[in-house]
């Protein structure tokens, strides 16, 4: 059975203009190891937020923290002990 997750732009509170509905990307979890998989949601988290934020006047402020919440958030949705482990020792890199 191939397992994914979808990855919505948790964070969208953060901010009062957030559009009418998040965002959503599919990851295929299955046989990844942690790395590749949280780069993987890194990935889609930054592209989700950034299109959540971009026109935003504090878009340099908000983006950070939709990307963390979102990463966060889909790995504690994973249940993978590896993965939280992993997450928590790696910090994200902002791209944007």
């Amino acid at each position: 059975m191939i397992r994914s997750i979808v990855l919505a732009a948790s964070a969208i509170a953060l901010f009062a203009a957030a559009p009418a509905g998040a965002a959503e990307i599919r990851i295929k979890t299955a046989g990844k190891a942690p790395a590749e998989l949280r780069a993987e949601i890194v990935k889609a988290a930054s592209s989700v937020c950034w299109q959540n934020v971009r026109g935003e006047s504090l878009a340099t402020y908000l983006y950070p923290s939709c990307v963390r919440a979102s990463v966060n958030d889909a790995v504690s949705k994973l249940n993978n002990p590896e993965l939280v482990a992993y997450n928590a020792a790696t910090p994200v890199v902002y791209s944007r």
